[in-house]
């Protein structure tokens, strides 16, 4: 079972903290692929096919969320892409974007926000319910949100 997570190529190091705590957390009975990685997309592959691949063997879709990811072309297609599989979409808003401010269509699914108390607690939850697992392992919320943050402060310093 996948979970797919879409993000701009500056916001790669937000899906890779994410991907590592969702495999590590499920224990191997998910596996992320995030588009645009080299390790699940390799270089000489029909890319357009393995993320169609990605997007048949998924059981979610998350996408990352900011000012700037939003105004790309690229996520709105990804996106759509997953809606028209049926897949559940998840936004995930970060570097200031407030849920309440997603654009249309993006802001018809219900999104979470990685600066929100309840964050870890909701994805997990929510990931758990698509994955058909009634419980997740306890997990360290406070090192994973330190990780995103670091994340999220390397990448609006480059």
């Amino acid at each position: 079972m996948n979970i797919f997570i879409s993000h701009i190529s500056e916001e790669a190091s937000i899906a890779e903290v994410l991907k590592d705590w969702i495999e590590s957390t499920f224990l191997g009975q998910s596996e992320v692929v995030i588009s645009g990685d080299t390790d699940d997309l390799p270089a000489g592959d029909k890319w357009i096919d393995e993320i169609d691949q990605a997007l048949d063997s998924a059981v979610a879709f998350l996408v990352l969320c900011s000012a700037a990811s939003l105004k790309r072309p690229w996520i709105q297609l990804e996106t759509g892409w997953g809606w028209i599989k049926g897949l559940p979409i998840i936004p995930i808003c970060h570097s200031g974007q407030k849920k309440d401010d997603l654009p249309s269509p993006i802001s018809t699914f219900q999104a979470l926000e990685i600066n929100s108390d309840g964050f870890v607690s909701d994805l997990f939850t929510t990931l758990a319910k698509h994955l058909g697992f009634t419980k997740f392992p306890r997990i360290d919320k406070d090192a994973m949100l330190r990780e995103l943050t670091t994340a999220i402060g390397a990448m609006s310093e480059s």
